[in-house]
């Protein structure tokens, strides 16, 4: 019966959004799945050559380039049916269906009502989000939508917003939530690999998630009903997130975390902070949700617990500018799908015990009425929204793609372009554009990329601009204007570059300036070790001496590239030179001069030089997984191994 109301439910969702699981783009070119598509295009164009991505930020470990299994899963279904944008609305639309499922089956585990789950499921699904009372939230899905009472919040952050992998991490997250509380209500070895399995899951889909799938599961041990000792629960608990915590490190290497929590921008961009306020939340919370078990209807405790943590997340934010977690807003899906088991355990406690509706007919007939109030209160923003998740049929004309194929067909090997706002977004879905920019910001080796930024969008000198481009190296600088499809509308003054760049392209408000080549893009041979490091994007001493210095070099004899992050180079090195690689140093980059390791380091603006003897040499270069991803790997390996002879052992012990 249960798996028949949780398969009911996914076709009710899938029926309400069929149109995002066809076509390739909607027409919101403001949404971030550009990444992901982008990520996925690029496992299926170059796998298994993974190592080192060369289009985005001057170079990056492709390692870092985000949690990968929801771009893991549009590349293999993207190499089936040889389509990965089509692969990617399959995907993060079968993650929005499966969202009032899992939390059927969620609330169906801690209420232990079906009826409590069904209503919870169908709130989920039609009722205006809780997170609406937030009048930015609720104007921006009725702008969405165009209806009075907008569908849910889910929805907008999927289709708007390109939310793919937060929406299928909260579905993977009830799904967690579910196996978690069945493992620490009854363990056994079973149950706790399917919520461990349940857990990485969401590890591997969402960082946000993380945090969604910790905070649903650490109320649980604090709800009685959920039955045996307290500590017994609290270590149950302990046993999910420890093995958790061991196999995620295959993916969550120490220098994915650094990248992680590690990155800020220029001019108060967000970065890593310590949110010493939601400990408190989470402790005061858990005595709550201890008072109140007794005396809410089963379930009812966590589901209040849930709605406070994630609604003081939300409402600190956005009330007072105070943030108790990374990206709070995003936690509103967290709060409505809390919010909505809530609702569910409401209804089902109101239909069970109001005297009215003691008769059982009565109370069937009720059950039945106040559903067709839940389906006709959400129904008309599903009518108003249906047209704006159909595919945009005139995609092959955006601005965006058109910019990216030009790009592709007008840079020359090493050369990079520089892109902003969706331009830079879109880019790398339709063609190999390397870039300054990219989809990531945390993804980075050099972070001299978001300085250089900073000053291009908003400065007003456009010659220090251009030394960077020259430095870089840049051969195109695209610049939207006021009449052109872009969303975000970064530069400050789009009229920056003209008179002092030529024009190469001019075509729906972009411009593309051409930028005069400083040097060999791939590779130079020049006396640039001595030189010191800009102070900041506008030190225009430092980065002209650079410029300079790279402009009286010289080109490789011969230059062999081999792979995506593998070069060979035959040079004529003189007394003073070093060997410059234009791209991003990295500590995965491996140097060797006629066989022999040779050190790579960082110069002054971030490239990679290696020191090599005057003299004729042949100079290669290979760039390699981590250290400590490799480190990672290992763990979660013993991890699994250690983990399966001890259940062995057991079951051979009680054979």
């Amino acid at each position: 019966m249960d798996l028949l109301a949780a398969v009911g439910l996914f076709a009710i969702q899938a029926l309400l959004i069929a149109p995002l699981f066809m076509g390739e783009f909607t027409r919101y070119r403001g949404s971030i799945e550009a990444a992901y598509i982008t990520d996925a295009r690029f496992i299926v164009d170059h796998f298994p050559d993974l190592s080192w991505n060369p289009l985005w930020y001057l170079g990056f470990p492709f390692e870092w380039f985000y949690t990968p299994l929801l771009p893991a899963l549009v590349a293999l279904i993207g190499k089936l049916i040889d389509d990965v944008p089509a692969a990617y609305r399959i995907v993060a639309a079968t993650g929005y269906a499966l969202g009032p499922a899992a939390l059927y089956i969620a609330a169906r585990e801690i209420t232990r009502s079906r009826a409590a789950a069904i209503f919870g499921a169908l709130a989920f699904i039609f009722l205006p989000s809780i997170s609406y009372l937030l009048p930015g939230l609720q104007g921006d899905a009725t702008a969405f939508s165009g209806a009075a009472l907008p569908p849910p919040w889910r929805l907008v952050a999927l289709v708007e917003y390109g939310e793919g992998p937060h929406v299928l991490s909260l579905a993977l997250a009830l799904l967690a939530l579910a196996a978690g509380v069945r493992y620490i209500r009854q363990p056994s070895g079973t149950r706790l690999l399917t919520a461990v399995v349940a857990v990485v899951a969401v590890a591997l889909t969402n960082l946000i998630g993380v945090l969604g799938v910790a905070v649903f599961l650490g109320l649980v041990p604090a709800s009685e009903r959920i039955g045996g000792r307290a500590e017994g629960r609290y270590a149950r608990l302990f046993v999910i997130g420890a093995l958790t915590g061991l196999l995620s490190t295959g993916w969550y290497s120490l220098g994915f975390i650094r990248a992680v929590f590690g990155f800020s921008t220029p001019g108060g961009g967000e970065g890593g902070t310590a949110y010493l306020w939601l400990p408190v939340v989470l402790i005061a919370t858990l005595v709550a949700v201890a008072w109140l078990d007794r005396r809410l209807p089963e379930g009812g405790a966590l589901a209040v617990g849930w709605t406070v943590v994630f609604g003081a997340i939300v409402v600190a934010r956005q009330f007072a500018s105070v943030e108790l977690a990374p990206q709070p807003i995003r936690y509103a899906l967290e709060l409505d799908a809390a919010a909505a088991i809530g609702i569910g355990i409401a209804a089902a406690w109101a239909l069970r015990k109001l005297p009215a509706l003691q008769p059982g007919r009565v109370r069937a007939v009720a059950g039945i009425a106040l559903a067709a109030v839940f389906i006709a209160v959400g129904a008309g923003g599903w009518l108003t929204v249906r047209e704006r998740l159909a595919p945009d049929v005139a995609w092959r004309d955006w601005s965006e793609r058109r910019v990216a194929l030009w790009l592709s067909q007008h840079l020359g090997p090493g050369e990079r372009a520089y892109l902003t706002g969706d331009h830079a977004f879109w880019a790398d879905v339709f063609a190999d554009v390397p870039q300054v920019r990219g989809g990531v910001d945390f993804a980075f080796s050099n972070p001299w990329w978001a300085h250089v930024t900073y000053q291009v969008n908003n400065g007003t000198d456009a010659d220090i601009s251009q030394l960077w481009m020259a430095a870089l190296p840049v051969r195109y600088i695209v610049v939207p204007g006021p009449a052109s499809s872009e969303v975000y509308r970064d530069y400050a003054d789009p009229k920056k570059f003209d008179g002092g760049l030529p024009v190469a392209f001019d075509e729906g408000g972009v411009r593309i300036y051409e930028v005069s080549r400083t040097g060999d893009p791939r590779l130079v041979v020049a006396h640039v070790a001595d030189l010191a490091t800009p102070t900041s994007a506008i030190d225009r001493t430092a980065i002209s001496g650079y410029v300079k210095r790279i402009a009286d070099g010289r080109a490789p004899i011969k230059l062999e590239q081999r792979g995506l992050g593998s070069v060979r180079a035959e040079v004529d090195v003189r007394e003073g030179e070093q060997v410059v690689l234009r791209q991003a140093y990295d500590t995965g980059w491996r140097a060797s001069v006629d066989g022999r390791p040779a050190v790579a380091r960082a110069d002054a603006i971030g490239q990679l030089i290696v020191e090599v003897p005057a003299g004729r040499h042949v100079v290669e270069l290979q760039h390699g997984v981590h250290t400590d991803f490799i480190a990672g790997l290992g763990v979660a390996l013993v991890t699994a191994l250690v983990w399966l002879a001890i259940s062995v052992r057991r079951r051979l012990r009680h054979a």
